[in-house]
């Protein structure tokens, strides 16, 4: 029983010191579970364990000495009391002046001890010398004391206590030296999770690195001009740092709770509490790429408070979590924001050191929760907003990519519980919310961001409102956000959007600092696309020629005050417009110089190709959309180099390794492509930069908003961003070649087209990040596809030279089927062959200019076998789809809209609306025999069969981004198919662009001309129709749809070579033309044109003349595609 009793209280007495419950009344217990006091535990310790009374004393003035120090602060486990900022620590672990004539007594009993086991006896000599202010005695006893820098030779064995053998024996540890704590006890009621707290190893730790804490800040103390000798006394601790890592959790695996951590509570005080001053001296005197010991001390501290309640030392956490935050950040950024960052079609990876960082702010938070509090009135939350600012630091660090901002949000969600209308909160919300795609919350939260900081500037509450430069910059951002989402949105919303642009521009040059000249300028520029985008939504001529002048006039004085890329850009779009300033040589060089300024920007190379064709400079605008088209070849191949390693330039930690840097040759591709920054391990154009995380004297840690860049001339592109881009330079190459090179060349490019849509379709997400509102156009582009990719003006052009083209004459062998339609079989218009495999592999990993002969072959092939083996069994068109456009009727649409990958996969998918319309009988001739025609003179088609019982119509799904682009892709094809007579490809390309997008009014227009090729003009009519249900202001359908009624066939039945217009069409047609003329067409020579004809039918000459010479003046100087549809109107 004896021998029980000596084991327990051995038990007893180990875990009450490691757990340093020092001012409890209950300690210890006794073996039938009663409470123990300190003075019981030492007595019954000192009864039942003969030999070891030093051992006793040296515990019993441990306690007492702790007790004194615990005045300092109300918790032991707090600070004390310092501000939650401060960093000034000189009076940590030392007694108040009335405490330390209470400390003397015990300080010369442990004097006169006489102890076997010295070293534990210097170690509390030392404690109690350090605790005294005398630090020069501290460092006599611990020098004592050998090997104090290899402490593992300290802590004592433990195979006396684990059998298994499979425990971590620390290096340099003995039995000699760790005899006099082990002993041969071990109770088997005793769990395993606490087997290193009974044998003594817990608390043999927490008394070295007490020890190794206390000889670092006596070195602190003495030597305050040398803080390398305390950096090299806490740096000893480290390899009992890996050891306290290694065991704690061994030990714990088994039974983790919530209960451990009080268990080892004075090991993890002085754990902390020797990493926090290291940490602390490391930032104020060590660069960050000198040696990684602050990387390895942050990582033992990221380890080691896995461990931790939320609420153990709540301070010094904050002040480590933000010291690591500042430090990945000051580390992996890059000195200043890339002016243009390269797009990438392939989401990218992010770097491991990012990881780290969202590991950290996800543990301030928890840590915040619990310490932090709503704020009370005219209080703020000033740690939450600096997390705040923190997150969006990291974020901005990481590349400020699109495909991150989720998690930023979340955090800024969280910090308005946390804080009262916090302006630095709604700041960041409001630019986050917007790249992330969801535009109507943040224009709800820049809006609750204007309100708060006018009202606080208007109470004249100093210190709580935002500074002059954040307002100007946050509301240039917010009037250029408004701006494009009114370009997307042209009716009604789009002008109440436009007009709340302009409030916000006035209200910030109300605190604009004329003295800035950046500022100055991107309001200046702001002003133009403000006045640029209000004359094309207003959609009024009155008004359009002055706000295009100003538009001008803030370019202009944007680009003299503080030239940038952008500006550029914006400047040579006004100088494009027509207008009585247009000036293309001016536009030109403009357009130049915002590729010089950014030549990764593909929409600076694109606008420059489009400006070159006006001058009709085809070679060069040809060389110059190939530039582009090669950087978006060069980004969208993946990166085979690994991502950025973690932020410890450690080797044995961490390590980090700057990004590969592509240049192109200056002369060969006219510009010098940057892909990426260098801006991994402090480096800046290939030098090392050596910064610190804070000044040598600091005392408080800066704000984080410091390490925020500059707001952006505009969001970065996003990977949807990037492939729209792409894919609209391309089709204006494709415009090009077709003017250049006729139809019959473009046939064969368009392989390529398809092939490099097979290549990205992998790395294309379907998730729409961003609505497209940066392409912004005439017509409402948040009405799918009401942009004509091939443009309405280069469509008109190439089919309207004359009053009245001829019409595409058929083959003989469409003739003949004409001429005797065999029945009508509706059948899908993709091949349902499942054993069809198209041969796309060898198009991986080309570019759409450098491809392999046979590979393109096997494309063209596949791209054929699509369109006709789908026209196989169907014997004819329709002769009649105005079934859903009737008068006082609805549109009936079709519900098949499948996946553009599973069409190239060959899977099965339900056929298009178009091909599978049933035939309809001619039109019944009226009384009057007015607007008569015949549609065909084959025999009528029997009737067809009783249709079945109408189901309930499902709603149409949203088409996605991509597919809305996919859809115009195959619109435009359609074109070049129907334009070299290809009339059934010309067809299949339709209706695979209606499965893409059913709410295309681009569809029917290209339906329409469908028919229109094959002499239907009825149906061609009812196609435009249509297509304006979807879209009224569409140019595109306005302008065929008047062609047919201005320029009617002569019947076939009738001997009349010509056929006079109806004079009710004629006065419909010159309404929809004037309409459309001060509208979104007033650009376009052929409305000009075809009002002029309407008012020349109607003997308005005067009127006709001036139409004419408007379509003159237009057409000399227009590009070949579309500005705003190419490009769009603003970045």
């Amino acid at each position: 029983m004896a021998h029980g009793k000596d084991r327990h209280y051995w038990a007893q007495l180990r875990a009450a010191l490691t757990a340093g419950v020092w001012a409890s009344s209950a300690p210890a217990k006794t073996p039938g579970g009663g409470a123990l006091t300190w003075s019981e535990l030492i007595r019954k310790f000192n009864k039942h364990c003969t030999g070891f009374q030093d051992v006793a004393e040296i515990a019993s003035q441990t306690q007492a000495l702790s007790i004194w120090l615990s005045a300092n602060a109300t918790d032991e486990d707090q600070l004390g009391s310092e501000p939650d900022e401060q960093l000034c620590l000189e009076s940590e672990c030392m007694l108040l002046p009335e405490r330390v004539q209470e400390a003397t007594p015990g300080y010369g009993a442990l004097q006169k001890l006489q102890s076997t086991r010295s070293d534990s006896l210097f170690f509390a000599l030392a404690y109690y010398a350090y605790a005294l202010g005398e630090p020069s005695q501290c460092l006599d006893y611990l020098s004592k004391v050998p090997g104090i820098s290899d402490a593992q030779g300290h802590i004592p064995l433990s195979s006396t206590v684990r059998s298994d053998g499979s425990t971590l024996h620390p290096p340099g540890s003995t039995t000699d030296t760790s005899t006099s704590w082990t002993g041969t006890f071990v109770s088997a009621e005793i769990p395993p999770s606490t087997t290193n707290i009974i044998d003594g190893r817990a608390w043999a730790i927490a008394e070295s690195i007490r020890s190794i804490c206390l000889q670092g800040m006596c070195n602190e103390k003495l030597h305050s001009e040398d803080p390398e000798l305390a950096i090299q006394s806490y740096a000893t601790a480290i390899p009992l740092l890996n050891i306290t890592e290694f065991e704690i959790p061994r030990s714990l695996t088994a039974s983790a709770s919530p209960s451990s951590f009080p268990q080892y509570r004075e090991l993890w005080r002085w754990v902390e509490r020797v990493m926090f001053r290291a940490i602390t001296l490391l930032a104020r005197t060590r660069h960050l790429d000198d040696q990684g010991l602050i990387w390895n001390f942050f990582t033992h501290y990221e380890f080691c408070s896995a461990h931790w309640p939320p609420t153990f030392r709540t301070s010094h956490r904050s002040i480590i979590n933000v010291l690591h935050l500042r430090a990945l950040i000051v580390r992996f950024r890059a000195p200043s924001p890339p002016v243009n960052p390269s797009p990438s079609m392939q989401p990218e990876t992010p770097p491991q050191w990012f990881n780290t960082a969202r590991s950290i702010i996800n543990e301030y938070r928890t840590i915040l929760d619990k310490c932090a509090h709503f704020p009370r009135a005219g209080e703020r939350n000033v740690k939450v907003e600096d997390l705040a600012d923190l997150s969006v630091a990291v974020w901005e660090a990481s590349g400020a990519v699109a495909d991150r901002t989720q998690w930023v949000i979340d955090v800024l969600w969280w910090a308005t519980r946390l804080t009262f209308n916090s302006y630095r909160v709604f700041r960041h919300m409001s630019r986050l919310l917007y790249i992330s795609g969801d535009a109507e919350l943040a224009k709800r939260t820049l809006r609750l961001y204007v309100e708060v900081v006018s009202k606080t500037r208007a109470a004249g509450v100093d210190g709580d409102s935002d500074t002059d430069r954040h307002w100007v910059e946050t509301l240039v951002e917010g009037a250029r956000m408004f701006c494009r989402l009114a370009l997307s949105r042209l009716g009604s919303d789009g002008v109440e959007e436009a007009k709340e642009a302009g409030e916000l521009l006035e209200k910030a040059k109300t605190r604009l600092d004329s003295a800035d000249k950046e500022l100055v300028a991107r309001v200046a520029l702001a002003e133009g696309i403000w006045n640029t985008t209000t004359a094309i939504i207003e959609r009024d001529s009155r008004t359009r020629p002055t706000r295009l002048r100003n538009a001008l006039e803030r370019y202009i004085h944007s680009v003299e005050v503080f030239p940038t890329p952008s500006a550029h850009h914006q400047l040579a779009i006004a100088l494009a417009l027509p207008s009585p300033s247009q000036n293309l040589e001016d536009a030109i060089t403009s357009a130049r110089a915002a590729v010089e300024g950014a030549p990764n920007e593909i929409r600076h190379w694109h606008l420059l190709g489009l400006l070159l064709t006006t001058q009709e400079e085809w070679t060069k605008a040809q060389e110059v959309l190939e530039i582009g088209a090669s950087i978006t070849e060069s980004l969208s191949e993946p990166d085979e180099s690994p991502s950025d390693t973690e932020a410890s330039p450690d080797q044995t930690e961490k390590s980090g390794r700057s990004e590969s840097v592509a240049a192109r040759d200056l002369e060969t591709e006219k510009c010098a492509e940057v892909r990426s920054h260098d801006k991994i391990g402090g480096v800046a154009n290939g030098v090392h930069v050596h910064e610190m995380i804070l000044d040598p004297d600091a005392t408080t840690i800066p704000p984080s908003d410091t390490l925020l860049y500059a707001l952006p001339d505009h969001p970065d592109p996003t990977s949807q961003d990037a492939f729209e881009y792409a894919l609209q330079l391309r089709l204006t190459q494709m415009a090009l070649a077709e003017h250049v090179e006729g139809p019959e060349g473009a046939e064969a490019k368009w392989v390529d087209v398809f092939g490099w849509i097979a290549e990205q379709k992998g790395t294309v997400s379907e998730t729409q990040l961003r609505s497209s509102v940066d392409t912004g156009s005439r017509s409402a582009v948040t009405q799918p596809g009401s942009v004509v990719l091939v443009s309405e003006t280069h469509e008109t052009v190439l089919e309207v030279k004359t009053e009245l083209p001829s019409p595409i004459e058929p083959s003989a062998d469409q003739s003949t089927s004409r001429t005797r339609p065999p029945p009508i079989t509706v059948t899908p218009a993709t091949p349902a062959d499942t054993e069809r495999k198209f041969p796309l592999s060898p198009l991986l990993k080309r570019s759409s200019t450098d491809r392999d002969g046979s590979t393109g072959k096997k494309v063209q092939q596949m791209l054929k076998n699509r369109v006709h083996k789908g026209q196989a069994k169907i014997s004819t068109i329709s002769r009649r789809i105005g079934h859903g456009v009737v008068r006082n009727g609805n549109l009936k649409r079709a519900n098949s809209a499948p996946d553009f990958h599973a069409v190239l996969q060959n899977h099965h998918y339900q056929a298009s609306s178009i091909h599978s319309r049933m035939p309809l009988r001619s039109l019944k001739r009226n009384s009057n025999n007015e607007d008569s025609e015949v549609v065909d003179d084959c025999p009528v088609p029997p009737p067809p069969p009783p249709t079945p019982p109408l189901q309930d119509a499902k709603p149409i799904p949203q088409a996605s981004r991509e597919d809305k682009l996919l859809s115009e892709l195959w619109a435009s094809s359609a074109a070049t198919f129907r334009r070299l007579g290809k009339i059934d490809q010309a067809k299949g390309a339709i209706q695979e662009a209606e499965v893409k997008n059913q709410e295309n009014p681009s569809v029917w227009v290209q339906f329409g001309l469908y028919h229109h090729a094959l002499n239907h003009d009825r149906q061609a009519i009812e196609a435009f129709q249509k297509a304006l249900f979807m879209c009224p202001n569409d140019v595109s359908a306005t302008v065929h749809m008047c062609r047919i009624y201005l320029t009617p066939r002569p019947s076939s039945r009738s001997s009349e070579s010509s056929a006079d217009p109806d004079p009710d069409k004629v006065d419909l047609s010159a309404g929809l033309l004037g309409y459309m003329s001060h509208g979104s067409g007033w650009d376009v020579p052929e409305i000009w044109y075809f009002l002029a004809k309407a008012y020349g039918l109607r003997g308005q000459k005067d009127k006709q003349r001036e139409c004419l010479t408007t379509a003159l003046s237009l057409s000399e100087n227009r590009c070949i595609r579309d500005l705003g549809r190419a490009v769009g109107w603003c970045l």
